[in-house]
């Protein structure tokens, strides 16, 4: 194949003309404001699609006719901690500190656990009933999923917002702290950790396959370890602005999105098989049935084939981060522009969507944290002025649409860059 058809187009020869700083830790997620933005993966099961919004409230919608069936108001915003469902309950974290049981038909409360700071991350829950989420007070908890109560929680040295993983026994993590961790599922103590260069985010949940665990980092590397030791099998060096996903595995293949707007198809050995570019931050892919859908921050819904070839594309009013789910022949996914969708998969036309309450938001530009400087013979030239300058690459900001310690549980009604790894043996348990 020519490179054309791959995607290795002028995107990669230009970028070699540009140096990244990073200026800062990643903070981008801590200065959203208040409004009815959708930052969600939702939720399909029973017919009703679930979802939580910057608004504060969770929704449950009839995934057919998008009428609303019920919605429960937290204290706080719900940024990115997306719907999960177990025995006919639904687990979601808010700002406000508190992870949320909601009894799936109704909304009516079962229980909270309170943290201490803000929960982003997703919540998993695993084989043994355990429930897993991280939280800005730099812990990973572990609860009884059918009552709230705490079974182990892991201090790390920073926040997490990762969704923490269950396979075989083991809990997989990230941390702002720049470190991988494997903890024991029962009891929470440190098995190993791998130290990156930058934070780990991990907007979804950690790959684990064949006996290896993949997951990004901000340092630019996507890495696969050995699941039970932690040492490095590979690492794949992929654009200069970070990766904050696992990739998602499908028959052999990963397919991993880079902060440098890029959705790269990579094998189980770190070999890049093809990529595509766009002029914004490509989101998490669903791959099904021989299709890739992917949301993007140029705020189009993506349909391609298998090779990255654009089938066809939905466009919002802002910024579709999330990844998309499949049910019933549709696609369901949410929107900054406050709207949650509903698309014939086939056609890629819209079925119905469903606005919430407020208006959208204001969230930072994606790369606002980092600093280009543009390479030229003499120097860092400003094109413009014609002198030396340092460029920052914060975009005027579309993404909005303008304006843009103590827990406790209340229960309720109503580019191949290959090295040799290291990983230690320290860290903190917190009982």
């Amino acid at each position: 194949m020519d490179e054309e058809a791959l995607g290795f187009d002028d995107f990669s020869v230009e970028m070699q003309d540009f140096t990244v700083e990073k200026q800062g830790k990643f903070d981008r997620i801590w200065k959203a404001t208040e409004g009815g933005s959708l930052h969600q993966h939702p939720l399909i099961h029973g017919g009703t699609v679930f979802f939580g919004s910057l608004n504060h409230c969770v929704y449950a919608m009839d995934a057919v006719t998008g009428l609303e069936r019920w919605r429960f108001r937290t204290n706080g915003m719900i940024l990115s901690s997306s719907p999960v469902y177990h025995e006919g309950m639904i687990y979601i974290g808010s700002y406000d500190h508190c992870l949320y049981a909601l009894e799936a038909s109704t909304g009516r409360l079962v229980w909270k656990f309170e943290a201490r700071d803000r929960i982003f991350s997703t919540p998993y829950v695993g084989a043994g009933g355990a429930v897993y989420f991280g939280s800005a007070d730099h812990m990973v908890y572990s609860l009884d999923a059918m009552t709230g109560g705490l079974n182990w929680k892991f201090r790390t040295s920073d926040k997490v917002t990762a969704t923490p993983t269950e396979h075989e026994g083991k809990v997989y993590f990230g941390s702002f702290d720049q470190n991988f961790y494997c903890v024991g599922a029962r009891d929470g103590r440190l098995v190993w950790k791998f130290p990156t260069n930058g934070e780990i985010h991990l907007l979804n949940p950690v790959t684990v396959h064949d006996g290896a665990v993949f997951f990004g980092s901000f340092d630019n590397n996507l890495y696969a370890l050995e699941s039970d030791t932690g040492k490095e099998i590979w690492r794949l060096r992929m654009g200069q602005y970070g990766n904050y996903m696992s990739p998602i595995l499908h028959e052999g293949m990963l397919y991993q999105s880079s902060r440098d707007n890029t959705l790269h198809a990579i094998t189980l050995q770190g070999e890049e098989v093809w990529r595509i570019a766009r002029g914004e931050l490509i989101c998490i892919p669903l791959i099904q049935d021989g299709r890739i859908y992917v949301g993007c921050e140029d705020y189009n819904m993506y349909c391609l084939d298998m090779k990255g070839k654009e089938l066809w594309k939905f466009p919002t009013q802002g910024m579709t981060y999330k990844k998309p789910v499949v049910a019933g022949g549709r696609l369901y996914f949410t929107s900054w522009d406050c709207n949650l969708y509903a698309m014939d998969l086939k056609t890629g036309s819209l079925l119905w969507k469903f606005r919430t309450e407020g208006s959208p938001a204001y969230f930072p530009p994606p790369n606002e944290n980092f600093t280009l400087r543009v390479k030229v013979k003499g120097g860092e030239l400003d094109e413009k002025a014609g002198r030396k300058k340092k460029y920052d690459t914060g975009e005027k900001d579309e993404e909005g649409g303008g304006g843009f310690y103590k827990s406790r549980i209340t229960y309720g009604g109503s580019s191949k860059y290959r090295e040799k790894g290291g990983y230690g043996s320290g860290g903190e348990d917190d009982f």
